[in-house]
């Protein structure tokens, strides 16, 4: 028997985990809500045999997407209320659809990252060196970064890439902007100090000028264009 199999009807080890809405008078027992999982941007996932019904993967495959594996357990924990799911401390997550299936074993990559799901828990850095695709490093202040997240995390035109966001393990924020249908445009940001003056803010955008060029996209009403990439006023 694989050693990660857990037979059926035994206990699965770890905490709870839940993605229906918590009731008024609370929950039973220690949980994890969906929306507060460190879910990992990849996973290794094992199916088990010890059940009397076979158990019920992500998707085809050994591997899986984090973002993939959160909505197949939002999913799967809402439609089947007799579903379990269970997060042990080093991250890996257990899932069943009843107590008589095989279980599967969804062991993260630890170098992936976590799908930031918490902007204000994750993001915290005092400020962010942020490099784009062109190779530019800029200063930008967290609450910027966290504002690209939420830009990343919208819901594109159908048929459009998604954005996302990965938290990393050396503290750095990861992200892809998406919505459109050109290739990944990745940016990395990496925890830095904060200056001793941001400067005044720009007087069309409201962005400092350590901010401009790269992501101004929220000030395009004020500027009248797309954004994106526009080109910093030469001073």
């Amino acid at each position: 028997m694989d050693p990660v199999d857990i037979p059926a009807r035994q206990p699965l080890p770890g905490t709870r985990l839940i993605a229906h809405r918590v009731p008024e008078w609370g929950i039973e027992g220690p949980y994890i809500h969906m929306d507060a999982a460190d879910i990992h941007a990849r996973y290794a996932q094992t199916a088990g045999r010890a059940g009397d019904f076979p158990a019920r993967t992500a998707e085809f495959g050994r591997d899986t997407d984090g973002a993939g594996l959160d909505s197949f357990l939002r999913g799967n924990l809402n439609f089947w209320r007799l579903s379990e799911a269970r997060m042990t401390d080093d991250g890996v997550i257990r899932y069943r659809q009843t107590r008589n299936h095989s279980t599967t074993t969804f062991t993260p990559d630890k170098t992936s990252g976590i799908l930031i799901n918490r902007p204000d828990e994750q993001v915290t850095a005092p400020a962010y060196r942020v490099t784009g695709p062109t190779g530019v490093t800029q200063l930008w202040r967290a609450s910027i970064v966290r504002e690209a997240v939420a830009y990343c995390h919208r819901e594109p035109v159908v048929g459009w890439r998604a954005g996302w966001a990965h938290l990393m393990p050396d503290a750095s924020v990861r992200f892809d902007r998406g919505g459109d249908l050109c290739a990944p445009v990745i940016y990395t940001a990496e925890p830095a100090d904060e200056p001793e003056s941001w400067g005044p803010p720009c007087a069309e955008c409201e962005y400092r000028k350590s901010e401009h060029g790269q992501w101004s996209h929220a000030r395009a009403d004020r500027t009248g264009g797309a954004c994106w990439t526009y080109t910093l006023p030469q001073t």
